[in-house]
C-alpha cells in the first residue's frame, strides 16, 4: 500500500495575455529557475499555503504536528518574502510592517527574541549578495502522500 500514489490531473487555460498566463509561463520556464522543476514549485507553494489546514480537516493529526506544520509554512512564507524583497528591490521593513499589523509582536504572553544589529547587518549582507538560484524558498517537509502532476 505504501507505493500507491494519488493521481491528480489539472488543466487550466487562462487568456494568453493575462497575468495568470504569465505566472504559468514563469513556472514552466526551467531557465529562470534551474534548481526546481514546475511540479516542485507548485507543490512547494501549495504545501506552504494549504498543508496545515488540509491535514487539520483530515482529522487524525495532533495539535503539536499541526502547529509544527503551521510554523514550517510561516518560515516558508518568510523565506519567500525575503526573496521577493531582494528580487524586487523592496525594503524588507515595509513588508515587516504589514506583517506586524496582522501579527502584533508586543504580546507579552510569548517570548520574543530581538534581532541584534549584527544579525540585521548579516541579513543585509546576504541580500547584497543575492543569488535567486541559491535560495531554498520553501523549507517545507512533511510525511504526506505523493502527488504527481500529469502533463
Amino acid at each position: 500500500m505504501a507505493n500507491r500514489k494519488k493521481d491528480l490531473t489539472w488543466r487550466y487555460q487562462p487568456p494568453v495575455d493575462s497575468d495568470k498566463a504569465k505566472l504559468l509561463s514563469y513556472i514552466q520556464n526551467q531557465k529562470l529557475h534551474p534548481n526546481q522543476d514546475k511540479t516542485a514549485m507548485i507543490i512547494n507553494a501549495l504545501t506552504s499555503y494549504y498543508m496545515p489546514v488540509a491535514l487539520h480537516s483530515e482529522g487524525s493529526y495532533s495539535q503539536e504536528t499541526l502547529e509544527l506544520l503551521l510554523l514550517d509554512s510561516a518560515m516558508a512564507f518568510a523565506n519567500q518574502l525575503k526573496y521577493l524583497c531582494a528580487a524586487l528591490n523592496v525594503e524588507p521593513m515595509r513588508v515587516g510592517s504589514v506583517l506586524c499589523s496582522a501579527f502584533p509582536i508586543s504580546n507579552s504572553n510569548y517570548n520574543q527574541t530581538k534581532v541584534s544589529d549584527t544579525a540585521r547587518n548579516e541579513d543585509a549582507d546576504e541580500l547584497d549578495d543575492f543569488d535567486p538560484q541559491a535560495w531554498n524558498l520553501s523549507g517545507i517537509t512533511t510525511d504526506s502522500e505523493t502527488f504527481e502532476f500529469i502533463n
